[in-house]
């Protein structure tokens, strides 16, 4: 009955540190200094304005594609303690205290660094060669600086 007890038990793992490097830079490249500047950037007037929408629940329709992306961003605001109370009126306007930067920036960013070993993955599952895979990853990671 106890039989399989009698044998070892045996754990084999396979890591790709390529994949692991891949996703330790993306990562590092994405989240260094998420927080800089901390004043409003370039998309965040429009989109921040739907996330105070949605954290203040004011119903609003908007043409600009799908909600969930928004809903996405307000899911950051709402774990970071955001009550919506900011106007996104400029670019270059400086957040109050109120606004939690770093959980607002935080979802789009781990998007972005999870795409450096997805873009990896994706054409090794192609069947491209380990090279053509680092050359694609190596490509999604330099994007950001471009």
């Amino acid at each position: 009955m106890w039989g399989f007890l009698k044998r070892p038990v045996v754990v084999t793992a396979d890591i790709n540190l390529s994949l692991v490097a891949l996703t330790g830079m993306g990562l590092l490249s994405r989240l260094w200094r998420l927080t800089y500047p901390r004043a409003v950037v370039f998309d965040e007037v429009y989109y921040g304005q739907y996330i105070s929408f949605y954290m203040k629940q004011i119903f609003f329709l908007d043409d600009s594609g799908p909600p969930f992306g928004h809903m996405v961003l307000a899911l950051g605001g709402y774990l970071g303690g955001f009550d919506g109370n900011f106007l996104w009126n400029r670019i270059g306007a400086e957040y109050s205290s109120n606004v939690p930067v770093w959980s607002l920036r935080l979802l789009p960013a781990l998007a972005g660094a999870l795409s450096v070993p997805m873009a990896y993955q994706i054409v090794l599952e192609l069947h491209f060669s380990h090279c053509a895979a680092m050359g694609a990853a190596l490509l999604m990671l330099i994007a950001l600086f471009l």
